[in-house]
């Protein structure tokens, strides 16, 4: 048995195999540009692997926040009436509320309407709401730019969202105009119906779609203005938890009991941005997975070059009794470490730009002079990252294993290396 046969073994390597694969990572840089190939496979994996869970955990944060906005804003299910009337609310309200994981139930009026001021007109989406769902939507994210939303019940006020408020010159205490769809007949003809209305409180609703046209007002002063009785138009629910909307389902329906009546989960009246997003996802995956796939490459072109480079020392261990599977995984072993490398420096790299995000996006815009998240362009109002633990896992272990399979073809080559020719040459 020769010496190296009789070296301790770990469950797959020896410590001799070990021992020569660490000296082949670590060794001075001045043997010359092998060392630095190797060097930049690690920088070139650190590079993909963080850019693959930054942007990745980028859009995990968009979707969070554009879906809980969505949410804080249309409910996790919604009620409406063929009709447009959905008379017996309270009672409806009531049976729903009665539902075990339905955490609120929040009926309201709503009507597209053209509101006006200052000499400034744009359309609005009209909201007749109680003004506990207005507390309800500030625990979800909605804030209070100014005013306040005291006596909203009793009193004729509205509240306006940020961006309409700033395109019609608003400030709390100004009037606002309010067109009703409906026109009063006169006997020279039908005439547009409006009321002027102060401005209570001005708020952020989280997406800027939606704080370009909501207004909204008293339930009962809605029920008045836009003339629909003791009717409401819809009826949102809230559940403890979004996903469980399916599964609560039939006791809503049968909770609304007979009635021209239909009810649509959030999953299906947001089925394609969900989609959207999905594929947005998986297509953001395979692409950056390229950046990881080209830079695994310089992890084979770097073993390449050491097998030659080191040719001498493999044929010197052949002749002390290293076997051609020792060396293999010697060379198995130095890729594997660089593939490690370059995903611990990434997922470190990543890990300072997610929670600098904030910092990071200052620094551009002050060197740019540009606004890096424009919430008109960008539909939620601010920019945040979310880490899907999953897809880090997924992200980490495609590194390894495409370094993996970068390194099988050189250590290959580095096992069949004949050390009789090489001797003869040296």
């Amino acid at each position: 048995m020769s010496v190296l046969e009789q070296t301790e073994t770990y469950v797959f390597t020896s410590r001799f195999e070990w021992s020569v694969a660490m000296r082949y990572l670590f060794r001075p840089a001045r043997e010359g540009l092998v060392s630095v190939t190797t060097v930049l496979s690690v920088i070139a994996i650190a590079l993909g692997v963080a850019a693959l869970i930054s942007v990745m955990s980028l859009m995990n944060g968009f979707r969070a926040d554009l879906i809980d906005s969505l949410l804080g804003f249309r409910g996790h299910a919604e009620v409406q009436s063929q009709t447009r009337q959905i008379r017996d609310y309270e009672g409806i309200t009531a049976r729903i509320s009665a539902i075990p994981g339905v955490t609120s139930v929040r009926p309201y009026v709503a009507e597209q309407s053209v509101v006006g001021a200052n000499g400034r007109n744009a359309g609005a989406f009209v909201r007749g709401l109680f003004s506990e769902n207005l507390v309800v939507r500030k625990a979800d994210g909605m804030k209070i730019v100014a005013g306040d939303l005291e006596n909203f019940d009793n009193e004729n006020g509205v509240v306006v969202g940020m961006v309409l408020a700033r395109k019609l010159g608003l400030t709390v205490g100004s009037q606002i105009t309010i067109f009703s769809p409906k026109s009063v007949p006169t006997p020279f003809g039908s005439r547009p119906r409006y009321l002027a209305y102060p401005v209570r409180a001005i708020v952020e609703l989280g997406i800027h779609q939606f704080d370009e046209i909501f207004v909204g007002m008293p339930l009962y002063e809605a029920q008045r203005f836009f003339r629909t009785g003791d009717t409401v138009t819809n009826i949102d629910i809230f559940l403890d938890d979004p996903e469980n909307i399916e599964a609560a389902m039939p006791q809503i329906v049968a909770a609304l009991g007979d009635g021209p009546y239909g009810i649509a989960s959030w999953r299906t009246f947001n089925t394609p941005l969900l989609k959207a997003l999905r594929t947005d996802a998986i297509g953001m995956f395979l692409v950056l997975s390229l950046i990881v796939l080209v830079a695994v490459f310089n992890v084979s072109t770097s073993l390449v070059m050491l097998v030659k480079d080191k040719a001498g020392d493999i044929a010197i261990l052949r002749t002390m009794g290293a076997t051609r599977k020792s060396i293999r995984r010697i060379f198995l072993i130095v890729g594997l470490c660089t593939g490690a490398g370059g995903v611990l420096v990434g997922s470190f790299l990543a890990s300072l730009f997610i929670f600098n995000l904030e910092s990071i996006k200052g620094f551009v815009e002050w060197i740019t002079g540009v606004e890096a998240w424009d919430p008109a362009t960008r539909i939620v109002t601010e920019l945040r990252a979310e880490v899907d633990w999953s897809e880090v896992s997924l992200t980490i272990g495609l590194a390894i294993l495409l370094s993996f399979l970068a390194t099988i073809l050189p250590a290959i080559l580095a096992s069949r290396t004949d050390p009789v020719s090489i001797l003869r040459h040296e």
